[in-house]
């Protein structure tokens, strides 16, 4: 099982980091902290869309 590192918002000096840590804090406890359920239902839902939720491009090395 992986889990998601959480950061105090106490450590950030910058109100919109506080609230993407927030965010972030608040997506993770809803999966148990486990990055494997959360990846999970990201899958699920990119199913169900029929558009990928992310198209990165692949970097090679020259």
């Amino acid at each position: 099982m992986k889990t998601i590192e959480t950061r105090p918002a106490k450590e950030a000096g910058d109100v919109v980091l506080r609230e993407v840590w927030r965010a972030k804090d608040t997506l993770s406890a809803s999966y148990g902290h486990d990055l494997d359920k959360l990846f999970a239902e990201t899958q699920k839902h990119e199913k169900a869309s029929g558009h990928p939720l992310a198209n990165l491009p692949v970097k090679r090395r020259s």
